[in-house]
């Protein structure tokens, strides 16, 4: 089992804000493959399915409860809480906020998805990681801390399920938080929803419906996409979902790993956790056939992305980056991966809507 070496105290590898943004943005809509911005990669055969007859299940959407109410307005309190830096060497309490650099050891290995860097953490107890804030608590800023755990029963790899695991932390900076009481006219106006409690909360009602609203739907084109899938019969070869991951892999950890300073055979042991890992292997491949055969099916039916389409699309991401337009345009604009990754958002994005026009929702 490797021990991260001595760094310095910089962020390792960080892309671009307007990269960091786009992948953000392109991972909240249709299925994005790294595979498919490269020519040069050979992507099998398949044949577009008939669109005739396709029916699916609306799915249902939860009540909002009292519960979700609350824990959405206690949430929303953190997030406008004012924030006092502690100083170096200070101890990080319990309800502080800590910039967090994280790797994680299970079964003699580096813990795929747990590499972390700049990460910023509210310390309290967290069901998922069992004991691990808490041992935060006290822990000087500026400090290395080793932390064991035993990972719980529904921990989302399977394999590392009531497993000991040992996080090795630099605790790089803490704040602490003062959040407003609940019903006081501060905290209303913080929060920008309304100016008595009722208000906010029937605000954030609508936010919470809105959002299941959106999660809706894309439960409802998982639905379609995984028909389309199975009419069609399309396979993908092990060896282009093992490139899939390992470019995910690349993109997302291994900055963060290298940050570490970790020998080569540790990256190789990481990268193939993640290849190994059923859950990423599954999820991988359902996504190469998503995408090949939405690819099938412009090919045949020649969809064309309309002027508009992109422009509705260069505004929406826009809006959720929280940039102006034409700041946004430059950001893709001066980028060929993300104005690629933008394309073919597009393209799978109208012939999505080529499908759905033919779709029969039932419920």
């Amino acid at each position: 089992m490797g021990t991260p070496k001595d760094h310095g105290k910089g962020n390792g590898s960080v892309s671009s804000l307007g990269e960091m943004q786009g992948r953000m943005l392109l991972s909240k809509r249709l299925p994005q493959t790294l595979v498919l911005e490269d020519s040069s990669i050979e992507l099998p055969p398949v044949e577009a399915p008939s669109l005739e007859g396709l029916k699916v299940a609306r799915p249902v959407l939860a009540p909002v409860t009292g519960e979700d109410l609350f824990e959405r307005f206690q949430e929303l309190r953190l997030q406008v809480a004012t924030r006092r830096d502690l100083a170096p060497g200070a101890p990080v309490s319990e309800g502080n906020e800590a910039l967090l650099d994280v790797v994680g050891y299970a079964l003699g290995q580096l813990m795929p998805f747990s590499a972390r860097t700049g990460w910023w953490a509210l310390v309290r107890p967290e069901p998922i990681l069992p004991g691990f804030f808490e041992a935060l608590v006290g822990a000087p800023v500026g400090a290395r801390k080793e932390i064991t755990v035993t990972l719980p029963p529904d921990y989302p790899v399977e394999a590392l399920r009531e497993v000991p695991a040992r996080f090795v932390v630099e605790v790089r900076a803490a704040r602490e938080l003062s959040v407003p009481e609940e019903d006081s006219p501060e905290c209303l106006a913080l929060l920008g929803r309304g100016g008595t409690l009722e208000e906010a909360m029937q605000h954030i009602r609508k936010e919470i419906v809105d959002e299941r609203m959106a999660e809706a739907r894309i439960a409802l084109r998982d639905q379609v996409l995984d028909l389309l899938v199975e009419r069609s019969g399309a396979e993908v070869p092990s060896s282009l979902v093992d490139e899939e991951i390992r470019r995910q892999w690349q993109a997302v950890e291994q900055p963060a790993l290298q940050h570490w300073k970790l020998s080569a055979h540790e990256l190789q042991a990481a990268l193939e956790s993640w290849q190994w890992a059923p859950h990423m292997r599954g999820e991988t491949e359902r996504r190469l056939k998503r995408v090949l055969v939405l690819a099938a099916i412009a090919a045949r039916d020649k969809i064309q992305p309309r002027a508009q389409d992109l422009e509705a699309l260069m505004v929406s991401m826009a809006g959720m980056a929280h940039l102006p337009r034409e700041e946004w345009k430059r950001v893709v604009e001066s980028d060929p991966a993300m104005a690629q990754r933008v394309q073919n958002l597009l393209l799978q994005q109208a012939t999505f809507d080529h499908v759905v026009a033919k779709v029969e929702f039932e419920g």
